[in-house]
């Protein structure tokens, strides 16, 4: 019996059992309000981009409804600019790519025909470029149409819940301290210091990992926006934009990246394997970049996973919770990697058999002080 009772007052056994209990009423939840998930997670971004100004605003004596007015004002303005300014040019590019999309075929051929001439010529190996343009196009087609289902299905279910955005994240960054405070305090005075030691842990990893994809996603994005425009690809600011975003996913978001460049290459008046190696390259470039500098000194100090655990988090995210699940899931990750190392830490050490045998090893040491 007295065995038994020390097994369940272990702080690993006891934070293995708090630890899933919060990981299942994770998943319930996310099932449970799974057409807003896209919503929490654009309002949450929104409100970790907003919190420092908003912050600072209050700290100069503003108060809180004025301070999350005047910055969600000053956004939603310059996002409306951009949009003003931007949408004319990305519209015509996708008029333009619309148009080209009926006669890619032909452009496939064309491309092929370059790539059957080097094979022949120093592989000594050949096929029938029309043949694989049309079993190719056929393919890309199927999948394209899957895919658009599949986007289209995923966006209507969410669309109506985007309008709920701005107001969730007014509310978040007004009230969001007083809601965390009265939160703290449902917690029991012993581990009341252990629940702000976990919640400051998180929040420091999350913020740091929040910055560190922004800057990756800015720097990814104007690297290939200069490298598209310096190799004469067309649509290159609407190229480095979209693979800026989709290096966001991981692990799968670097091969997606080099799809719409090649896409591109294929759909130009003249595509040809000079402009679609070098489009790849500008990519390739980009994704050196990243892994040389980027990663290791901005992302990889506050999200330190391995990468056979995240590819298999990022396949059952991305299965169960659609895209929002792919850019959720490394978050979530190191977020309850964080949650178990302190739950534990902080369960051992403020035991009461941990604290006798500081106690005891105290004596040993300080044999005259105690």
């Amino acid at each position: 019996m007295i065995r038994e009772s020390t097994m369940l007052s272990h702080p690993l056994l006891q934070a293995s059992v708090i630890f899933s209990v919060l990981v299942t009423a994770l998943a319930l939840t996310a099932s449970l309000f799974y057409p807003l998930l896209f919503t929490l997670l654009v309002a949450t971004l929104l409100y970790a981009a907003m919190f420092p100004t908003t912050s600072y605003l209050i700290r100069r004596g503003v108060s809180p409804t004025q301070a999350v007015v005047m910055v969600m004002t000053v956004i939603v303005t310059f996002v409306l600019l951009m949009g003003a300014l931007l949408y004319p040019l990305i519209a015509a590019q996708l008029d333009q790519l619309s148009t080209r999309t009926g006669s890619i075929d032909v452009r496939l051929t064309r491309l092929l025909l370059q790539v059957n001439t080097f094979t022949t010529g120093y592989l000594d190996i050949s096929f029938n470029p029309a043949e694989t343009a049309a079993q190719l196009v056929n393919s890309v087609t199927h999948s394209l149409d899957t895919m658009q289902a599949t986007v289209t299905s995923y966006f209507d279910d969410v669309a109506f819940s985007l309008f709920l955005v701005p107001l969730i994240t007014f509310f978040l960054l007004r009230d969001f301290r007083s809601l965390r405070n009265q939160a703290m305090q449902l917690l029991p005075n012993r581990y009341f210091e252990l629940g702000w030691m976990i919640y400051n842990a998180t929040s420091s990893q999350l913020h740091a990992y929040l910055r560190g994809i922004t800057i990756q996603m800015v720097c990814i994005t104007l690297i290939c926006t200069a490298g598209f425009w310096l190799a004469g690809i067309d649509f290159a600011p609407l190229l480095g934009i979209l693979t800026g975003l989709l290096n966001l996913i991981p692990i799968f978001g670097i091969a997606l990246a080099k799809i719409p460049p090649v896409l591109v290459v294929l759909l130009s008046d003249k595509p040809d394997l000079t402009s679609m190696i070098l489009a790849l390259a500008v990519v390739f470039a980009a994704q050196l970049v990243d892994t040389a500098y980027i990663l290791p000194r901005v992302i990889a100090k506050s999200a330190n996973l391995h990468p056979v655990t995240v590819m298999l988090s990022v396949s059952l995210a991305g299965y169960y919770f659609g895209f929002t699940g792919l850019i959720a899931t490394v978050p979530l990750l190191f977020s309850g990697k964080v949650i178990f190392s302190e739950l534990f830490s902080g369960l051992r050490d403020f035991s009461p058999t941990h604290q006798q045998h500081v106690v005891a090893r105290l004596k040993q040491s300080m044999p005259h002080m105690l």
